[in-house]
Formats: C-alpha cells, structure tokens, sequence
C-alpha cells in the first residue's frame, strides 16, 4: 500500500516521514486482507499554522473516505495522534463491514427464508414441473450489497430493489461474471 505525503509551511525530513511510515505499519497489518487491492493508498497532507502542525490522514476504503485530522505542537506528537485515530477509524470501519455485510446477512436471509411458508399449492398437474416454492421478503439495498449477499448466499441470481434508484433489479450470475436486469414499472 502506497504512502503520499505532502506538506505546506515546511519540508518533510527523511526521518519524519520513516517515522509516519513506521506509525501506519499498523494501519496495514488492520488491512492485510485488502492491500493487495488496486489503488488503495494512504495520503497524509501536513499543514504548519504557526506553532501547530496538522495532519490529516485519508483513505478510500470499501466506498467510503475515512479521514482523520489532528493538531500538536510538534511534528512527531500530531503523527502519533493522527495514526492512532487513522487505526481505530479504520478497524471500525472493517468491523462494521465485516458484520454487516457477510454473516448477519446470511443468517437474516436465511432464516426469514424458512420461517414463510408458500402461498400457493403446487399439486395441479400443469404445475409439476416447479419443485418447491418459496416466499421471501424484497430488500431494498444497493448493488454493492446485493452483490455481497450473493456471494454470501452463492445463489446463481439476486432480485432486490436498489437502493439508488428505486426499481427492481435483479442480478445473475454468467459464466463467472455477472449480469443486471433492470425491471421498468
């Protein structure tokens, strides 16, 4: 994972910016399962206003920007401030992805799956074909997470409303990639 720093108001020595780099080792071992990803990188601005540096730390991390800013009176101070805030922003962050998109989605879906019964009954003979029926609830999410409920629940298609736009989608899977089908009402 890539480090950018820049200052204003005064030059970067060597030695403060092996020090911030030594302060986000932190911050990557909390990501090791997502630095291998394309473009995700650190920026760090400093900022001398007088007796105070600041610094703000920024990332882009699972659709979101996570930004930390802090202030002291020395260099070495607003860097310790800045990366411990930067970690536990970061580790927050993947908690809550963690939790609410992988396993409460499986087990929710899963269990409101079971609990509905049919409303219909398949016992005529021009519907044998159709094995099983099956009532769910139509979630309202975005593509992002319809995707991940789909890995989640490895079915081969996902219908849900999204979240942006309002209308039913449904989302499949082809020959290892996937395909949108976007319903007009």
């Amino acid at each position: 994972m890539e480090l950018r720093t820049f200052a204003r108001g005064f030059e970067i020595s060597e030695t403060v910016e092996s020090y911030l780099d030594e302060k986000l080792e932190k911050v990557r071992r909390a990501l090791k399962d997502y630095v291998g990803r394309e473009g995700m990188h650190i920026e760090a601005r400093f900022d001398k206003d007088g007796p105070y540096y600041t610094l703000r730390l920024q990332m882009h991390f699972n659709g979101k920007d996570i930004v930390v800013q802090e202030k002291a009176n020395d260099v070495y101070g607003v860097i310790d401030a800045a990366s411990d805030s930067f970690e536990k922003a970061i580790k927050k962050e993947r908690e809550y992805y963690k939790s609410h998109h992988k396993a409460n989605m499986k087990g929710t879906i899963e269990a409101l799956a079971e609990e509905l019964t049919p409303k219909y009954s398949l016992e005529d003979e021009e519907y044998e074909q159709i094995d099983s029926v099956k009532r769910v609830f139509l979630r309202t999410v975005s593509l992002e997470e319809a995707l991940e409920q789909m890995e989640v629940m490895n079915h081969a298609f996902f219908v849900f409303r999204n979240a942006e736009t309002g209308e039913l989608n449904m989302l499949y899977r082809k020959n290892g990639k996937y395909g949108l089908i976007e319903f007009e009402e």
